[in-house]
């Protein structure tokens, strides 16, 4: 009976493992990964010599076999076969088990002052992946470098720009303020920075004389003072552009003027969510030296800024300089006389305000926390004196 028994037993294990061994084996399932090119890469546009804008694109795991698609480049600011090489339908293959492709534009360099520009990659036509992001936005930085004219009473700017036009300025060459340009900030109270000034709409305190408009502070008896506080608001107001305003800076202890620009929206939002771009501030007690700034709300008040040092001990009293910003939707560079000194981004603040329109301020305050008070040393009148202020885009 054991043998028997044993017999039946060796024929089914024979039997199974004839049957196991004829089977047909299923092969692993092919993997289809996830394709994306990467979202923003940003390239110097270069003085006048060509540099590349890299791009990354990635697939989400390692596959069995060949991955392919094609790139595509789209005109923004950026226009193809002037600013960067046009490309059209480039072939790109993955090999099996790569995770990544590495390509790049040639960005076309000059030597012209704009703004930052912007043009798009595709890809298209994949096979053997699936498409996560099929765009990639290339910043091209402008990181031209120039020597301003220089007039006999300073440095002074073009009235054009390559690839720019002049959509608004005010050249102060009449006899009169504009009116269509410009209204007054009027009153006492501090100003939220325990300011001493009371602002006039008065000639005493505004005027234009020679081609210049004149903002002065005065102290017509002890302990009193005037001053101007010109506005742009629902007038002239702008979002984006190449803005230079050139301006003499007045001196002395507690003297505190400044170019800046508001958000139209403050009325409605309240600062800071409006947002502040102060194009140029300044310390009279220190005439070398001037601000630049952004404040903007990230739960409450936050803000950024550089300063620019004039070399050898230079004033900003004696002579005219050009204070500019380029602005655009991802950032806004400040400089002194085409000297870049300070830069915000996108990344580095809370920018949405930064994104609608700002009118401009121009004023000379007399006291405050930051300035500190008139002395013994400050003498009056003291006068912002404002040659231009334009806007290109």
């Amino acid at each position: 009976m054991q043998l028997k028994s044993w017999s039946i037993f060796t024929i089914i294990s024979l039997l199974s493992l004839f049957s196991a061994c004829s089977k047909t084996e299923t092969p692993p399932e092919v993997v289809v990964p996830k394709i994306s090119i990467s979202a923003t890469t940003t390239a110097n546009e270069g003085n006048g010599s060509s540099s590349k804008a890299a791009v990354t694109v990635s697939l989400s795991e390692v596959t069995t076999v060949e991955v392919s698609f094609k790139w595509s480049t789209t005109d923004g600011t950026a226009i193809g076969g002037q600013d960067f090489t046009i490309e059209n339908g480039a072939l790109i293959v993955l090999a099996p088990g790569e995770l990544y492709k590495n390509f790049a534009v040639d960005i076309t360099g000059d030597n012209n002052m704009e703004l930052d520009e912007t043009f798009t990659i595709s890809i298209s036509e994949v096979l053997n992946a699936t498409l996560l992001n099929s765009t990639a936005t290339v910043t091209i930085t402008d990181d031209d470098t120039y020597i301003p004219e220089m007039a006999e009473d300073g440095p002074i700017t073009p009235i054009s720009y390559p690839g720019m036009t002049l959509i608004w300025s005010d050249e102060f060459d009449g006899t009169i303020i504009n009116t269509d340009n410009w209204s007054y900030n009027t009153g006492a109270g501090g100003w939220g920075n325990n300011e001493l000034e009371t602002y006039t709409n008065t000639s005493e305190n505004s005027f234009v004389l020679d081609g210049k408009l004149n903002i002065v502070a005065t102290r017509p008896y002890p302990n009193i003072y005037r001053s101007a506080r010109m506005v742009s608001q629902a007038k002239q107001e702008f979002t984006y552009g190449r803005i230079d305003i050139r301006a003499k800076m007045p001196f002395g202890q507690g003297i505190w003027p400044a170019l800046w620009m508001l958000g139209g929206n403050i009325s409605s939002v309240g600062w800071p969510k409006c947002g502040e771009i102060d194009i140029m501030e300044y310390l009279g007690h220190d005439q070398t030296k001037t601000y630049g700034t952004a404040h903007y709300d990230k739960g409450g008040h936050q803000y950024k800024g550089g300063n620019y040092t004039l070399p050898n001990s230079q004033s900003f009293h004696d002579l005219y300089h050009v204070f500019s910003i380029i602005w655009t939707d991802n950032a806004i560079t400040w400089y002194v006389d085409y000297k870049q000194f300070y830069q915000v981004t996108s990344t580095s603040i809370e920018f949405a305000s930064f994104r609608l329109p700002q009118f401009f301020i121009m004023n000379v305050a007399v006291g405050g926390n930051w300035p500190g008070y008139p002395d013994a040393t400050t003498t009056f009148p003291q006068t912002m004196f404002v040659d231009y202020v334009r806007v290109f885009q």
